[in-house]
């Protein structure tokens, strides 16, 4: 494992550092114990940054990373996160705070979130007097928090506008080999401005394992995994400080961590060619931001059958998973009534209402 600097923090983090999002239910539902095995062994692996928050894995992720830390006298990094949805106020987000370090059996968060900035209003809502940011530099000045922190959906452009506040010293942002040229404008800007990065989603919520056979064009050899090449894609760029990806089982963190082996570099070139192999920020990773639908669309299970077409340009087998492997109607689509609400939430800023209306009149069509 190899360490890099985090922005200006002062902070060498692990490469591969890891995400709390994607525990597997049936291992934690009688209890963290199971779980926090895996956070046991990425620190023998050298993983020192874990990032949790409240809600991930069915609000069993914090208690996961502090049933592990309870085990260990050299305690790592530990980033965790406050949102819209949880507090509006400076003490609300104070309170968070307080919640959180009682959870995860720590004195003070390395690393706390703003959390899903999805828009500039979100952001504005955040910094605005009397408002969470402000319950978090009270938090600060009592050394509950060594760093404030922004994890965002913001597009690349937005984010240029925001990386100079002096509000945030590094940022969690959803990044990956799928949806790079959607962010890395913003990304860059970060660099530029000091401000670390860990590159969430790094394999696209799942999207890119489960398609190695169309993205194999990201291996560099052909001996190497799909993972491998996603994390060594963004591994490889000296904007982005460590990844984040989520795993289930120790044998997927231990295919993670082996990618951080050795340094890489990848020159601007490659990307240029990768904007060749196809249409970048076109697949769903179903993160289910867009969720619920106001009017009960599985937009989700539609998005993602979606997929299919886009990579394999076959309508047919679409359809064929929507039917298989959703056991839903595709013409569910068709009940979409346009409100635009899903498109507001979607992080990777998604046509998603005119992918529904494709749906639709092709499950029309094959009847």
């Amino acid at each position: 494992m190899y360490y890099n600097p985090l922005g200006k923090t002062g902070k060498q983090v692990s490469a591969i550092s890891l995400g709390g999002m994607r525990y597997i239910p049936e291992d934690y539902k009688d209890g963290p114990e199971k779980c926090a095995e895996i956070v046991l062994r990425a620190m023998e692996l050298g993983v020192n940054l874990f990032d949790t928050a409240p809600g991930y894995s069915d609000d069993a992720s914090e208690d996961i990373l502090g049933c592990a830390l309870r085990q260990v006298k050299e305690k790592p990094y530990v980033s965790t996160k406050c949102g819209l949805w949880m507090a509006t106020t400076a003490q609300g987000a104070y309170d968070a705070v307080r919640k959180s370090i009682d959870r995860i059996g720590v004195e003070q968060i390395t690393f706390y979130h703003m959390w899903c900035a999805c828009t500039l209003e979100d952001y504005g809502k955040m910094i605005a007097p009397g408002g969470i940011y402000e319950g978090m530099l009270r938090a600060k000045e009592e050394g509950l928090i060594e760093h404030i922190c922004l994890s965002t959906h913001l597009d690349g452009g937005d984010i240029e506008k925001i990386v100079h506040d002096g509000r945030f010293e590094s940022v969690i942002l959803g990044y990956n080999a799928i949806n790079f040229a959607f962010r890395r404008a913003g990304v860059k800007a970060c660099y530029d401005a000091g401000l670390g990065v860990m590159a969430m989603n790094p394999l696209g919520g799942g999207t890119i394992p489960q398609y190695e056979d169309v993205l194999s064009f990201l291996k560099s050899a052909p001996d190497e995994t799909i993972v491998h090449a996603a994390l060594r894609f963004l591994l490889g760029q000296k904007e982005v400080s460590c990844a984040l990806p989520g795993v289930g089982t120790i044998a997927e963190l231990e295919e993670c961590v082996s990618a951080a082996y050795r340094r890489v570099e990848i020159g601007e070139a490659y990307f240029d060619e990768l904007k060749t192999r196809f249409q970048s920020n076109s697949l769903c990773t179903s993160c289910a931001y867009c969720m619920p639908c106001p009017v009960g669309v599985p937009i989700v299970q539609l998005l993602t059958a979606y997929n299919e077409y886009l990579v394999r340009d076959d309508r047919e087998k679409m359809l064929e998973f929507i039917k298989g492997h959703w056991t839903i109607s595709a013409a569910e689509a068709g009940n979409c009534t346009g409100c635009g609400a899903c498109e507001g939430l979607c992080t990777q800023k998604l046509p998603i209402m005119e992918r529904l209306g494709h749906i639709a009149d092709w499950a029309q069509d094959a009847k």
